[in-house]
Formats: C-alpha cells, sequence, structure tokens
C-alpha cells in the first residue's frame, strides 16, 4: 500500500515538473496568447480573476480612459446584471482571435479581434465586435497588458 501511495505521489510530481518545464520554456508569444485566452475563458465563466490578473496595476485602456479599477467594476456590474431571464446564466460568451503579436525585450504589442455574443433566449447572436491593440509589459510576474486600444467593428457595448 505505502508503495502505491509513493508511485502515486512521484508520478504527480513528475508531471508538475514536465509541465513547469515546459510552461517555463514557452516562447513570449505563448505566454501571451495564454494570458489573452485565460482573460476570455474568466470572461465566459463569469470569473474576474483571471481577468485582473491579465492587467498590470496601472493598465488604461486609452480609448474609453478606463483603469484596471473601473474594469473590475464594470465586469462585476455585467456578470450580475447580464443574465438569460429563463436559463440564469451568464448571457454573453466571448471568442478572440489572436493576430499579430511583436516581442520587443520586456514588452509586446498584440493585435486581436474580440466578438462578445448574446446567449439569450436559447440562441447565440452577435452583440459587440471590437479590433484591440494590447500593448504587454512583461514583469515579475511575467506578461500583462499594460495598455489597451479598441475600435468597434459591429454591434454595441455590452449592457
Amino acid at each position: 500500500m505505502k508503495r502505491i501511495v509513493l508511485l502515486l505521489a512521484l508520478a504527480a510530481g513528475l508531471f508538475l515538473a514536465g509541465r513547469a518545464i515546459v510552461r517555463a520554456l514557452a516562447s513570449d508569444e505563448t505566454k501571451i496568447r495564454r494570458v489573452v485566452e485565460r482573460m476570455a475563458d474568466g470572461f465566459d465563466r463569469t470569473r474576474m480573476d483571471p481577468i485582473l490578473d491579465g492587467l498590470t496595476r496601472d493598465f488604461e485602456d486609452e480609448t474609453s480612459g478606463a483603469s484596471r479599477q473601473e474594469m473590475r467594476e464594470a465586469l462585476a456590474y455585467l456578470f450580475f446584471e447580464a443574465v438569460d431571464e429563463h436559463t440564469k446564466h451568464f448571457a454573453y460568451r466571448a471568442d478572440v482571435h489572436i493576430g499579430r503579436i511583436a516581442v520587443e525585450g520586456t514588452s509586446a504589442e498584440c493585435e486581436l479581434d474580440a466578438r462578445f455574443f448574446d446567449l439569450r433566449g436559447g440562441g447565440e447572436s452577435p452583440a459587440w465586435e471590437i479590433a484591440v491593440t494590447a500593448t504587454f509589459a512583461r514583469g515579475e510576474d511575467g506578461w500583462r497588458i499594460r495598455r489597451t486600444k479598441h475600435a468597434t467593428k459591429t454591434g454595441h457595448q455590452l449592457h
């Protein structure tokens, strides 16, 4: 019995060590993609932490002037208020397509399209599509978005 527990613990340790090595050796572009994908997944699951973890403390959206705190407040409002009357689930889903990523030292620029879909009424209809240019900074905690600017391609801001 002790041998089985020891083997399971060893296997788990090897798995975690291997995963850490793979993540550490990933390119900067891959790490930036992971940040954006975690943020989109956090939005879909109405989880604030993955979104805020992707932003620096001094984040600013140049288009709206919104700070990290203002983004937090807007998301909290949206997560609580945008609910499908019938399913009681969050009314939106995000789909992000990452385009160009240019890394230069400890900064990077990423261009992406973010599409938001309204899920109310059992369907899925386009609600808002934006083109985003995000400036990333690499710090002690990895890549984080420092500044963004966006332009609406179709639809309207979520509410």
